[in-house]
């Protein structure tokens, strides 16, 4: 993959916007610069960070380069909920790099209330992104964008971008956990102390300097991980070599994983375990940050969190719905007739009572009462961990 990699861009550039997007996790007001190093590295006009809270009914951009004001407002008080892209990315993996066209019909898209109302001023040609993070309530995703007269997205642009998914992903993930506007080193050992995550920093050795009460308690329950000669080691020895491996890479060169991950399962002595995600601190503003502690590299350790899919992704799974299927459905939750419900989506009238049609068949239904209770009551399958 590193090899693919350099004959597209410089490694050099790639592994600045990594180090980049790893200060995000610390400072997320850095989005803003790291999202234009995004979008050039992509040969993109946009980039935004964005998320969707399902809960509270809001559709926001975070951080973004190239957006103007009144489009990011608008976003937020308009056209974030008739997004056509939101719905379908729901049903893909988190971190699963799509393009438009793999998601939704371009026709579909053009007759949209989103595309000529929103996009299609702002000159947008193409998408490109993929989920960050999804909980019970939120989905973050990233996305780029092209404008007219530049060439569609292509595969040279998926690889790129499904090499920097994991580490966007991570540094969303880490900032989310330790829920940080602004993080300062002087503040830093009382705010570790208040996770319930383990933190454990380790210097340019390996070594374990320091570790917050969460960690101190994963490692008093012994069942999971040990502290060995000033190292942590897992008790499952093939997580043992991984976990050794991966702090290493970090430590001492990024760059040098750049396909590979910084998450590592810890297996427990009787079922379930832990998970390990790995942060590098060797650069940028994390080194400041954490200078006090002379720390390298911090590794977050905590029960896999098994996310309840939003209702909506569980029961298309459940019934197989594609995605234009399941905004349809969606629109007609609250109880809108499938007519007001094209019209919401800027959809033909023939087009949603197509996609109606196909939801009955698909879920043994024939009414739209019906349907809607199916929809409501019924439980989303959760898998155990």
């Amino acid at each position: 993959m590193a090899k693919s990699l350099k004959s597209e861009i410089p490694l050099e550039t790639f592994s600045k916007v990594v180090e980049a997007i790893y200060d995000c996790a610390l400072d997320p007001n850095r989005w803003i610069d790291t999202a234009g190093m995004i979008a050039q590295l992509v040969g993109s006009e946009i980039c935004v960070l964005g998320v969707h809270d399902m809960k509270n009914v809001h559709h926001g951009v975070m951080f973004h380069v190239g957006v103007e004001e009144r489009y990011e407002r608008l976003y937020a008080e308009k056209y974030g909920a008739i997004n056509p892209y939101s719905v379908p990315l729901q049903l893909r993996p988190v971190g699963k790099v799509v393009t438009a066209g793999m998601i939704v019909a371009e026709q579909e898209v053009l007759r949209s209330r989103f595309y000529q109302e929103f996009t299609r001023p702002q000159g947008v040609r193409d998408t490109i992104g993929f989920s960050v993070l999804r909980t019970e309530q939120r989905m973050g995703w990233l996305a780029a964008n092209r404008l007219e007269g530049k060439p569609r997205y292509g595969d040279a642009e998926v690889r790129l971008l499904t090499l920097l998914s994991p580490h966007v992903r991570r540094a969303i993930t880490i900032s989310d956990v330790l829920n940080l506007k602004t993080l300062r080193s002087e503040v830093l050992e009382v705010t570790l102390n208040a996770l319930t995550s383990g933190v454990y920093l380790a210097d340019s050795l390996g070594r374990i300097i320091y570790t917050n009460r969460a960690a101190e308690q994963q490692i008093e329950n012994g069942n999971v991980l040990r502290i060995e000669n000033n190292r942590l080691v897992p008790i499952d020895r093939m997580a043992r070599a991984r976990l050794a491996t991966v702090i290493h890479e970090a430590i001492a060169d990024e760059a040098a994983t750049l396909s590979g991950g910084f998450s590592v399962a810890l297996p427990a002595r009787e079922g379930t375990g832990l998970v390990a995600a790995v942060l590098p601190l060797h650069g940028g503003e994390r080194q400041i940050l954490c200078g006090a502690f002379a720390a390298m590299a911090a590794i977050f350790v905590q029960d896999p969190i098994v996310v309840p899919p939003f209702l909506g992704e569980a029961f298309a799974k459940l019934y197989g719905l594609t995605g234009s299927e399941l905004r349809v459905l969606l629109a007609m939750a609250p109880g809108l007739s499938v007519k007001e419900a094209a019209e919401l989506l800027g959809m033909g009238d023939t087009t949603a009572r197509t996609h109606l049609q196909h939801i009955y068949g698909k879920t043994g239904t024939s009414k739209q009462t019906e349907l809607l209770h199916l929809f409501m009551s019924s439980t989303p399958p959760v898998k155990a961990a």
